[in-house]
């Protein structure tokens, strides 16, 4: 920012980069799509780039909020599961172990 404009004129400035920030962050999660989202979270992508940036500041502000916690929480179940997964193995393995006597 030019320091020798007047304050207004550089709060401006500034909003306006926190807006194209805004709109490139909502643009990259659209662009990223809905394929890493549980079924039950895929809606928040119902609506195109062009519908999506002519709604309300707030309305932006929560979708993008909405689908950085859906992309969360589907990493965590999906870490979740493949824990389990690996639970499952192991505890096969134990099993016949157990009663065999006979690792796999």
């Amino acid at each position: 920012m030019n320091r020798s404009r007047p304050k207004s004129y550089q709060i401006r400035e500034f909003e306006h980069s926190y807006v194209v920030i805004f709109h490139v962050s909502i643009t990259a999660e659209l662009l990223a799509g809905a394929r890493a989202l549980s079924l039950a979270d895929r809606h928040h992508f119902d609506l195109n780039l062009s519908d999506l940036l002519d709604k309300s500041t707030q309305y932006k502000r929560n979708w993008l909020l909405n689908v950085i916690a859906a992309r969360q929480r589907y990493e965590r179940q999906q870490a979740n599961f493949e824990g389990i997964q690996t639970l499952s193995i192991a505890n096969s393995k134990l099993i016949k172990w157990m009663t065999t006597g006979r690792a796999s």
